[in-house]
C-alpha cells in the first residue's frame, strides 16, 4: 500500500496530483486502485457517457497548477454512484460519508475513484462502497497522510504501508518547495543550521 502525503486534502492538498498515477501508467502496473481523486469535471463527463462507456479525458482540466498538471487519459467508466455510504472502518465507522457524484474510472488497469467533493480516503469503505474489493487489489494508493491508517489496519500492517516522496502542497519533505524570502540557514532545510535562544 502506498500513501501520497504530498497531496492530502486533509492537510490542504487539492487531491488531484497525477505524479504517482503517471508513473504507474508508464510502468504498466495494473490491478491498482487510486483513491480518491478530486475532479468534478471528469466525474461529470463519466456520468454523461454512462457505465461501460469509453471516453477520452483530461484530468485536472480545470485546476492546472504547479503540482496538479493536466493528464490526458482514455478511461472506461466502471461504476457510477451518488457517493453516499455508511462507513465501517476507522474514522468513518458508523458515519454517513458523502463524496458527491463519484465515478470509478479504469485507466490502463489503474482504477481511479474520482469524486466531485474534495476529501481524503479514510478507509477501505471508499473502495467497497463503489464495488472494489480492496483485499484483491495488487496495489492501493491513497491521498492521505495518517488518517487512513485506522481504516486500513484490518488489511495492512504498518510495515506494509509506504509514503511516497513526491511533490505536492502538503509534502512533508520541505526541501521540495521553492522557498523565497526565507532566512538561511534554517533547520531542517539546512542540516547543520545552528540556533540559540539569544537569536529568538
Amino acid at each position: 500500500m502506498f500513501a501520497d502525503p504530498a497531496d492530502n486534502p486533509g492537510g490542504g492538498g487539492r487531491g488531484n496530483t497525477t505524479t504517482i498515477l503517471s508513473a504507474f501508467l508508464e510502468a504498466g502496473i495494473d490491478d491498482c486502485v487510486l483513491a480518491v481523486f478530486y475532479d468534478s469535471i471528469a466525474v461529470n463527463a463519466a456520468f454523461v457517457a454512462g457505465e461501460g462507456a469509453y471516453l477520452s479525458l483530461t484530468l485536472n482540466s480545470a485546476e492546472d497548477s504547479q503540482f496538479s498538471e493536466p493528464l490526458d487519459v482514455t478511461a472506461r467508466v466502471e461504476r457510477l454512484s451518488n457517493g453516499q455510504f455508511v462507513g465501517e472502518y476507522g474514522m468513518v465507522a458508523g458515519k454517513t460519508v458523502e463524496t458527491g457524484c463519484t465515478a470509478v474510472l479504469d485507466v490502463g488497469g489503474v482504477r481511479i475513484v474520482a469524486v466531485s467533493q474534495r476529501q481524503q480516503c479514510l478507509s477501505t469503505d471508499y473502495l467497497t462502497a463503489f464495488g472494489i474489493d480492496p483485499a484483491s487489489c495488487r496495489v492501493i494508493v491513497v491521498k492521505s497522510r495518517g488518517h487512513f491508517r485506522a481504516g486500513f489496519e484490518h488489511l495492512f500492517n504498518p510495515d506494509q504501508i509506504y509514503e511516497v516522496d513526491v511533490a505536492g502542497l502538503t509534502s512533508p519533505n520541505l526541501a521540495t518547495f521553492g522557498w523565497q524570502y526565507l532566512p538561511r540557514p534554517v533547520f531542517p532545510l539546512d542540516e547543520h543550521a545552528a540556533w540559540s535562544v539569544d537569536q529568538a
